[in-house]
């Protein structure tokens, strides 16, 4: 008989472009790897069709692609900055790899965003969203807490394992899921959250907190619906987005007079300034300084 192994390439027999592309891929998991890796053989594949190399493209043929997405394809520039975020990561990489002498993608112009952002949520209106969970209870209680409390994203909700909340740190129970970009991160529980998740688990000992009527892993459009039906519950009459609960979260936290620091790590955000966005104080009369200016020198 034959030995029917297979023999994977080495890291020598790949090409310069397999080196990046594998390494590049490696520091990220789940669906943003899946994301990055969809857009970037998007990219190679309009690089094939225009009969350029993409190891050796310049910052015009870059360019080029940006508009190629935001005017012949009409994609938004919000989707355009998603789709070309891969690429440029792909790049820099590249470059910081020794691979390409310099980074044709570092510069390159991308299309203005116009976020038109909502007002947040005012706090009334969160603690009404919280009852609400708390009374239907479950899945439902859980999904909610994990929003208000932990300011967590839909999708890291939905990743989370029963097993990933059974540790003890320093006299609490933490939490320990994944973010964003899938790096893992530790959080205690408040015990008002513990419970929700006790009841979410409903004597399971393993396997998805959070699980849809069959038992399978609950999908991040079914979570977005078990919230719909909570913000129904609670009478708000707004069409209320997981996005639109973190961030009023965060919000209500820096006018409450949490740190910048303080609501950066509890929004998970690893650049301070990505937390500064959510800071509306220039907006709140009732908390500007100057009453606290007014009051300590001319009273």
């Amino acid at each position: 008989m034959h030995d029917a192994t297979v023999l994977l390439p080495t890291l020598t027999e790949l090409t310069p472009k397999q080196r990046v592309f594998f390494g590049y891929l490696a520091e990220r998991e789940g669906p943003t790897r899946e994301m990055y890796e969809y857009h970037l053989n998007r990219w190679f594949q309009w690089c094939d069709d225009q009969r350029l190399d993409p190891m050796t493209v310049e910052r015009t043929h870059v360019a080029m692609y940006v508009r190629y997405l935001h005017e012949a394809c009409g994609l938004k520039g919000s989707t355009v900055n998603s789709y070309c975020t891969p690429v440029k990561g792909f790049y820099s990489h590249a470059f910081h790899e020794g691979e390409i002498p310099r980074d044709p993608a570092a510069n390159v112009k991308m299309p203005k965003v116009h976020y038109g952002k909502k007002p947040p949520l005012e706090r009334s209106e969160l603690r009404a969203i919280s009852k609400a969970g708390r009374e239907i209870g479950g899945r439902h209680w859980a999904l909610t807490d994990l929003l208000m409390a932990m300011a967590l994203r839909i999708s890291e909700c939905t990743w989370i394992q029963i097993e990933n909340y059974q540790e003890t740190e320093r006299g609490h129970r933490v939490l320990k899921f994944r973010r964003k970009g899938g790096r893992w991160e530790t959080k205690p529980i408040p015990v008002a959250v513990l419970m929700a998740l006790d009841d979410a688990a409903a004597g399971r000992t393993e396997g998805p907190l959070l699980v849809a009527i069959d038992g399978q892993p609950l999908h991040r459009s079914s979570a977005t619906g078990l919230l719909n039906t909570v913000v129904r519950r609670a009478g708000i009459g707004k069409t209320v987005n997981p996005h639109w609960i973190r961030s009023s979260v965060i919000t209500d936290a820096l006018e409450h007079g949490a740190t910048l620091r303080d609501a950066q790590h509890l929004a998970g955000h690893l650049d301070p300034r990505t937390t500064a966005i959510y800071d509306l104080g220039d907006h709140n009369h009732d908390n500007n300084p100057v009453h606290v200016q007014a009051a300590r020198l001319l009273s």
